[in-house]
């Protein structure tokens, strides 16, 4: 529901407040949730065009990637990945949902994702 006419009213909604009443001189928003960054090109065309937006989520991940790419094997030497520690995923929404992104994020397969409920 990231591009859809509810979810871009909403965004409206919520930034309207955020930089009225006293706060029009604001130049960020800083994106402080996990799934915000999937909504930064509506909130780019939503905000006021003098504010940056400010991902941390993107920083955040390229340097968590380039240290794995640092600690993991080239994909075809299986002997030595074999011998590393693996590496465990742990997702609050579904492991299928999280499984490609994640890919995509590492740039290698995602094997190992265990579904965690967060009231237990």
């Amino acid at each position: 529901m990231v591009e859809t006419a509810v979810t871009e009213e909403v965004a409206r909604i919520y930034l309207a407040e955020a930089f009225g009443d006293g706060f029009h001189d604001a130049d960020a928003l800083v994106l402080g949730c996990t799934h915000y960054p999937l909504l930064k090109p509506l909130l780019r065309r939503v905000a006021p065009s003098h504010v940056s937006i400010v991902d941390s989520a993107e920083s955040t991940a390229c340097v968590v990637s380039e240290r794995l790419q640092e600690l993991l094997p080239p994909a075809g030497s299986g002997k030595e990945r074999r011998a590393l520690p693996r590496i465990k995923f742990f997702a609050t929404d579904s492991v299928e949902k999280f499984s490609p992104p994640g890919a995509a994020v590492l740039g290698h397969a995602v094997d190992d994702v265990q579904h965690v409920d967060l009231k237990e």
